[in-house]
């Protein structure tokens, strides 16, 4: 399904180049920014300081990946999506960052502020995100970065933000260090392992388990088992999802350290403390990012839960702290907060 994203210095919304069709969206994203100097209002163009935009989308309904599971919630996973799309259209619609620099994250931030606002009523409901972009490093009036902070409501309601920081890499730069993580994880994976990161043995986990009705949208594979309360789980995303798409020769897309985060947390979470998935809620998650996965390289997934606390409201929480490595590299580390709301 194609996705658009439409932009606009002023209130009336008009149609500017789509952003890449590959995140699965099935409605157009509209995004209006907010100039803060009169050069910026007359030209649709930015200087390289803190801007500010406005994004704002319908909440699909009867999406493949993002109404999948008990429907209880709205999916978080959405959201960071239109975060995200919106940040790399923004960098190259308005920063004037060139397209052949590939944009990378190098740290990501989600927060459900607010748990009421995220329940699926069953009917339409409304995202607005409020984002403000910091420039880092300009050269020649082109950052070479952006700082992203994003708040979140729904329906009007303020319930959640985001915050971001990217660096946008020259080409050669990107090739170079993507070469040498490769290098490093093959030297350190299994021979013989290097060719198919999904092992169909692999990917055996009930989609309920972590939250899911179909079995494409799982991202995980069972735990090999514990010790000291520590799980390592495969992440085996389908190579033509539509949306934790991880095709031989890309690297591994950012939707999949996010949802293998979540799933792999409330496995935990389930194992140790019994927690239900239909009734669990990502409430916040950290990630550190220390470099790219090879989508044809096996990539697990090690996940430990504190004890549950309980939240004002008296609802129990547990923290999980989690690690994604190919062989003995480790690409990122996160921290995640499921939140047991029944």
């Amino acid at each position: 399904m194609d996705s658009t994203l439409a932009a606009s210095s002023t209130a009336s919304l008009t149609h500017a180049p789509s952003a890449p069709a590959e995140t699965g969206f099935v409605a157009p994203l509209h995004l209006l920014h907010r100039p803060a100097t009169p050069e910026g209002f007359l030209l649709d163009a930015t200087a390289p300081a803190e801007q500010h935009f406005a994004l704002s989308a319908e909440l699909p309904r009867g999406h493949a990946t993002f109404n999948d599971g008990p429907g209880v919630f709205h999916d978080l996973l959405f959201v960071a999506e239109c975060l995200r799309q919106a940040t790399h259209f923004v960098a190259h619609q308005y920063f004037r960052v060139p397209a052949e620099r590939p944009a990378v994250f190098v740290s990501s931030g989600l927060d459900v502020l607010d748990p009421a606002p995220w329940r699926d009523t069953g009917g339409p409901a409304h995202v607005s995100l409020d984002i403000t972009l910091t420039p880092l490093d300009v050269v020649h009036g082109i950052p070479r970065g952006l700082d992203c902070r994003g708040e979140v409501a729904i329906d009007g309601v303020g319930c959640g933000s985001a915050r971001a920081r990217l660096l946008f890499l020259m080409p050669k730069v990107y090739e170079t260090h993507r070469a040498l993580g490769r290098r490093e994880s093959l030297y350190s994976t299994a021979p013989g392992r290097a060719t198919d990161a999904r092992e169909p043995e692999s990917a055996a986990v009930r989609p309920e388990r972590v939250g899911r009705g179909r079995p494409d949208n799982v991202v995980v594979g069972p735990p090999a088992g514990a010790v000291d309360g520590e799980f390592v789980l495969p992440v085996v995303p389908a190579a033509e999802h539509e949306v934790f798409r991880a095709r031989p020769g890309d690297h591994v897309p950012g939707p999949v350290f996010l949802e293998a985060s979540r799933q792999a947390s409330l496995i935990a979470a389930a194992e140790l403390h019994g927690f239900e998935a239909a009734h669990a809620v990502l409430t916040r998650w950290r990630v550190s990012f220390r470099g790219f996965g090879d989508a044809d390289l096996p990539l697990t997934c090690t996940v430990a839960a504190d004890d549950p606390v309980r939240d004002g409201a008296g609802r129990p929480t547990v923290r999980t702290r989690l690690a994604f490595s190919q062989g003995s590299r480790v690409l990122c580390t996160a921290s995640a907060t499921l939140l047991q709301d029944c």
